[in-house]
């Protein structure tokens, strides 16, 4: 009978005693959120919310967890010194330690598809938006940046088997040049070249570095104006920094370190400014200080995080850029910033945005 009473104040020492432990010494033992998403707060309990309230709870609660990222760190440290995948977690470990994205995954292996329909709504919505805009004097352009995996589909796990490697990407760009008159640029192809030579995308998070968003602006540039080179030649150098986004969900950032960090050294002297910033970085100004770039023309950018790396390079080649997260375009009026370029780029998990249009 007393081992039974020993075994169970044991038990419930070790049940509960974290619980005080981790309030009282939670600044000291520190709590890092690695899931990439904003902490539940506490739900309060009321007539309104009475059928939900478990459910909140449990999300709470998942959230607190007394040593939650202790434990997280412990398993994920022990599947990568174990060199198992990281299971029930939205990163896949490629070759090389490269990490990739889970939820871009079933695009990958080519089993996401457009219908038919859906295709003729997006060319549809990108058609009608253009029109507008060329009637305003603005020369558009659609411009796809290939997710991850796309480019660097020799470093994906062996396990993961395709059934097809045409991405949902390629099905809207072959059916977008067959029917929208306007230039479309999906540059998979170019980038498989382009990183035997370099490393274009973080190593560490989803998306291309600031050499990729490089190459990207002499893209643009070349289809607007039909000039070969673009933006002027920078040096660039590789560093080393903390691991990044998909290193971060997994509480792994100090163990995968970020190698495909890139700084760029423009050498045109130019000064590079961001005029304004709203709605939480939903809408950017960017200008330089040149007097004759470009003759003071206007780029419109209207796409998602991939665009911010692009305009870092192109500024240094247009006097203005204007930056809206798609689904912003409430933020301007687009008669009064009557723009000289429009590009709308989105990575291509980020497609279907354009089914409900272009808003």
């Amino acid at each position: 009978m007393k081992k039974q009473i020993i075994f169970l104040l044991f038990f419930i020492l070790l049940t509960f005693m974290p619980i005080p432990v981790f309030t009282i010494f939670r600044e000291q033992i520190g709590y890092k959120n690695t899931e990439n998403k904003a902490i539940s707060e506490f739900p309060e309990l009321n007539r309104q919310n009475f059928s939900t309230w478990p459910k909140r709870f449990e999300e709470w609660l998942s959230d607190t967890l007394p040593f939650k990222t202790q434990f997280i760190e412990l398993f994920r440290g022990f599947q990568l010194k174990s060199g198992l995948d990281f299971t029930q977690s939205d990163v896949i470990r490629g070759k090389e330690n490269l990490l990739f994205y889970r939820k871009t995954i079933e695009n990958y292996k080519g089993i996401s598809r457009f219908s038919d329909a859906e295709l003729e709504i997006i060319t549809a919505n990108l058609k009608a938006f253009f029109e507008q805009m060329e009637n305003r004097g603005t020369k558009c352009l659609f411009y796809i940046a290939p997710d991850k995996e796309q480019v660097f589909n020799s470093f994906m796990p062996e396990n993961i088997r395709r059934i097809s490697t045409e991405s949902r990407a390629d099905q809207l760009t072959v059916y977008l040049k067959e029917h929208l008159p306007y230039p479309v640029i999906y540059p998979k192809a170019q980038f498989h070249e382009t990183m035997k030579r370099y490393p274009i995308y973080y190593n560490t998070d989803t998306h291309w570095n600031n050499l990729g968003g490089w190459f990207a602006a002499r893209q643009i540039k070349s289809v607007f104006t039909g000039e070969d080179e673009s933006v002027i030649e920078p040096q660039f150098h590789y560093y080393e920094r903390k691991g990044m986004d998909l290193a971060g969900m997994l509480g792994l950032s100090e163990r995968i370190p970020e190698l495909n960090a890139v700084e760029m050294e423009f050498d045109d002297g130019l000064g590079i400014y961001k005029t304004q910033t709203i709605n939480y970085g939903n809408l950017q100004r960017f200008t330089n200080d040149d007097p004759h770039s470009e003759q003071h023309k206007k780029l419109l950018v209207i796409g998602d995080s991939f665009s911010e790396y692009f305009i870092r390079s192109a500024i240094h080649d247009i006097k203005d850029i204007l930056f809206i997260t798609y689904g912003d375009l409430y933020l301007i009026d687009l008669k009064e910033e009557s723009p000289d370029y429009l590009v709308i780029m989105l990575v291509e998990r980020n497609l279907p945005f354009l089914l409900s249009g272009i808003n």
